[in-house]
């Protein structure tokens, strides 16, 4: 008890300044309108300011929740759009049947090497298995590769090994894009042969021939090509439409009907 009347002592000059300042300030708001009006702007900045930083905190702690939202409807659309699009435009051939799976979180990614790999945050226990298809809502990812319970891997589209059966959107030609190992940004669109009309800026979508994507999954456009070649094909780059630098969220394609098509073509 002692030591809290010393330290009112010691600090009396200080606790009868903020009295006095605290008796004024009322003094003021009560009995005029002029510091009235200037304390109550005051107070309603202050307030402001102080709704917009909590609002500001709160979003970003909510952010987790919002974007899930967001990728669950998605989702849904994707599978609208599969509907809609790629299985009703493919009815003459039940093999380019595709339907959207689950999506997945990305959790390791790699663009810096000749063969990237990327992992997921899905696996067996989420109905996960080899040679599905990747993609994001602009186009195409990668293949599954490998699974286990609770992980995937993806061989990346920025994979010297990977090829993926492609077409010209507007004329149906057929070839196939892979990547050189140079620039995360560009592909290489091959075996299109120099008879075959083209510009800049044609996009390129999957050719539907394969086990992995249905016909017309979004993969790039043509920013440049040579017809110069000797062997009759043109040389084409196509810039990705994924960033693969900035992916985070994948949708997985299921193919129902790989081990039917399998067991004609070992036969």
């Amino acid at each position: 008890m002692q030591s809290i009347i010393n330290s009112i002592l010691k600090n009396r000059n200080l606790i009868i300044y903020i009295i006095l300042s605290l008796i004024t300030f009322n003094s003021l708001y009560t009995n005029s309108s002029v510091h009235y009006s200037g304390i109550e702007k005051t107070a309603t900045y202050l307030s402001g300011k102080s709704s917009i930083f909590s609002s500001y905190i709160y979003s970003y702690f909510n952010l987790r929740n919002k974007n899930q939202i967001l990728i669950e409807e998605n989702l849904q659309l994707k599978k609208i759009e599969y509907k809609n699009n790629y299985s009703s435009q493919n009815l003459e051939n039940n093999s380019l049947e595709s339907k959207p799976l689950n999506t997945a979180n990305i959790i390791l990614n790699s663009i810096n090497k000749s063969k990237n790999i990327i992992v997921i945050d899905k696996g067996i226990l989420e109905g996960i298995n080899e040679e599905m298809g990747v993609i994001t809502s602009l186009g195409v990812v990668g293949i599954i590769k490998s699974v286990t319970d609770n992980y995937a891997s993806i061989i990346s589209l920025l994979n010297t090994d990977l090829k993926v059966n492609a077409i010209l959107k507007n004329s149906s030609t057929i070839g196939s894009i892979t990547w050189d190992g140079l620039n995360s940004k560009y592909l290489k669109l091959n075996d299109i042969p120099l008879s075959s009309s083209l510009k800049i800026g044609d996009t390129i979508v999957t050719g539907g021939m394969s086990f992995y994507f249905p016909k017309g999954v979004p993969i790039g456009s043509i920013t440049n090509y040579d017809n110069s070649s000797l062997e009759g094909y043109y040389d084409i780059d196509v810039e990705v439409f994924n960033d693969f630098s900035s992916l985070s969220t994948v949708y997985i394609l299921e193919r129902t009907d790989n081990d039917e098509i399998k067991t004609l073509l070992n036969d």
